[in-house]
C-alpha cells in the first residue's frame, strides 16, 4: 500500500466560501478508481500553531498514486481549488502493510 497525507495552512485571504468549496471538491477525487480510502478534516483547534486542514489517501502502490495525479478530476481539484486556498502545505508520502 502506499499512502498520501497532505496538510496545509488557509491562505491568509481565503474565504469561508472558498474553503466549504474545496472542501466540497475533495469529496469529488473519491470517484478516482485508484483512490482506494480517503479521510480529511479540519485541526481540532486544540493548540496554537497546527495546521488547518488534513487529508490521508491510500493507494495501492505508487504507479496507482500517479495514474490518480493524472487523473482530470485530480487535475480540476488542483487548479481551481487546492492551489488557491492552501498557503502552505506538507506532503509526506510513505510505503505500508495494512
Amino acid at each position: 500500500m502506499f499512502r498520501q497525507i497532505i496538510v496545509g495552512r488557509w491562505a491568509p485571504d481565503v474565504t469561508a466560501e472558498s474553503k466549504q468549496a474545496f472542501r466540497n471538491a475533495i469529496e469529488g477525487l473519491r470517484d478516482i478508481p485508484e483512490l482506494l480510502a480517503f479521510q480529511s478534516g479540519d485541526d481540532a483547534g486544540h493548540f496554537d500553531g497546527n495546521f488547518d486542514f488534513a487529508m490521508v489517501m491510500d493507494f495501492a502502490d505508487f504507479d496507482s498514486a500517479r495514474v490518480y495525479v493524472a487523473h482530470p478530476i485530480h487535475q480540476a481539484y488542483v487548479r481551481d481549488h487546492g492551489s488557491q486556498v492552501f498557503g502552505e502545505r506538507v506532503v509526506v508520502q510513505h510505503e505500508w502493510c495494512a
